[in-house]
Formats: C-alpha cells, structure tokens, sequence
C-alpha cells in the first residue's frame, strides 16, 4: 500500500479506501503495464481487441479496466482531455504500483507528407501544457522510454503501418492552443503550428508531454502511439478514425514491453 493514501484527507480525499479519480480500491492488484486513451469509450475497442476483458471502475472521465492479450495482462484508463486529468491518471496509477504506460491516442499531424490514418509515435514532446509544470522546471525533458519507443515501430512496422517517429508538442489548448480559428475572436498563437513544424515537431496532442514528464519523475516508463485524425498543413480530416484507432490498439497489444 502506498503509504501516501492511506487516510483520508483534504489533501489526499480517499473514500472507502478507494482513489478519489479511479475509484479503485488502494490494495487493488493492476497489472504492471497500463494503457492510456483519452476517451473512455475507446475501452470498447480494447475489449475488441483482446482475449479477454472486464470493466473495474467508470467516473467520469475515468474507465478503467484489466484484460489479458496473447497471454499477458495489461490495464486501461481513460485520461480525458488535457494535462490535468493525465496527471490525476498518473498519479493515482503510480499509487497502485504501475510501472509502464502507453498513450494509445489522436494527434494532429504538422508534416505534410503524414497522412490521416497513419501512426505517430514520440520520442519526446515539447512542454507547452500546465500541469506538468507544477512538478519540475519547464527546462526538464518530457522523454519516452527509448526501448518502448522502438518496439512500438518494430511492431508498426511488420503490420504495415506507416508510422512516423520523432518529437511532438503537447499543448492545453484544442483552440487558440493550437491555432484554430475562433470566428470574431484574433488568436494570438495563430503562427505555433508553423513555428514548431520549422523547428521539426511533427505533430501536436494534449497528453503526452504530462504523461511522459511525470513517468520520468515517478520512476515510471512511458510512450505513446498516436493515431493521425487531421493534418494542419494539408487541413485534411478523417472524420471516421474508428479504424484508426482500432489499428493503434492492436499494434500496442501486439507490442511486448514488459521483456524490455
């Protein structure tokens, strides 16, 4: 038990000996290896996918659950949208003894030649959202595990997938944070995509750097695999990225972290 949470206070609120977000009992045995979308109904495309599946806990934006592919147990838990509901994520995840998190997830691509469809996946990612930066100075490097990160291309790769390796910038912004136009509305940070794709940031998302920041400092290890829903440069959208997702999923499963 993670002596942190043990009594319940303001400063830490549990409830029936369960974490106030997850909703899972402190004691919970959870399998070493989480993975992490943002929208709780993507659960269902993990039950989809794996062999086998059962739901632990739902609030809010917090789904979890615990399955097992090709004879090995993984976690899921819905982030939410943005820094914040990553960090109560990784937090309370770390409380329970997790050791190893994918981000399975949407980006925008800022490279004209990535296609919607296609996967990304980060090495790092540029610190441009709020909560990690209550935790460490914002010169600290939002870093993926190096072996995660080739593993996950190798598996990319004998599937067929066209992915895409390299740095991506994580903002708290869906709008003005990344450039889109607000009508009646001037957008101060209406030139970022052009800057940070002159600087050779090939994509933006809205978890990552949170997850890949505090993994770093929780002596956890972490990487993403990240779907392309639309392409800022081409301004092409895929409107139906359930296949998309789906793909990303399988080729995490089909990933073997926990030799690495």
């Amino acid at each position: 038990m993670n002596e942190g949470f043990k009594k319940p206070t303001a400063s830490n609120p549990i409830e029936n000996g369960k974490l106030p977000h997850l909703k899972l009992s402190i004691d919970s045995k959870v399998p070493k290896l989480f993975f992490l979308p943002g929208d709780p109904d993507r659960l269902k495309l993990f039950e989809e996918a794996a062999d086998s599946f059962e739901y632990l806990s739902v609030n809010r934006e917090f789904s979890t659950g615990i399955g097992t592919f090709g004879g090995k147990e993984f976690g899921v838990c819905s982030t939410g949208i943005g820094g914040g509901s990553s960090e109560i994520v990784m937090v309370e995840l770390h409380a329970l003894g997790v050791e190893r998190v994918v981000r399975v997830g949407g980006c925008g691509a800022l490279r004209e030649d990535i296609k919607c469809g296609d996967m990304i996946i980060n090495s790092g990612a540029v610190r441009l959202g709020g909560s990690s930066k209550m935790y460490v100075r914002v010169e600290y490097p939002a870093v993926a595990d190096p072996f995660m990160v080739v593993a996950l291309a190798e598996s990319a790769s004998k599937k067929g997938i066209r992915s895409h390796v390299g740095i991506g910038a994580t903002v708290d912004s869906y709008y003005a944070g990344q450039g889109r136009c607000i009508e009646g509305f001037e957008i101060p940070g209406s030139s970022l995509p052009e800057e940070l794709s002159s600087a050779g940031v090939i994509n933006f998302d809205m978890e990552t750097e949170t997850i890949y920041t505090l993994a770093s400092l929780m002596g956890m290890k972490a990487a993403n695999i990240l779907a392309v829903h639309g392409n800022r440069k081409t301004d092409e959208w895929l409107s139906d990225y359930r296949s998309a997702q789906l793909c990303a999923i399988e080729t995490a499963l089909e990933t073997d972290f926990l030799t690495l």
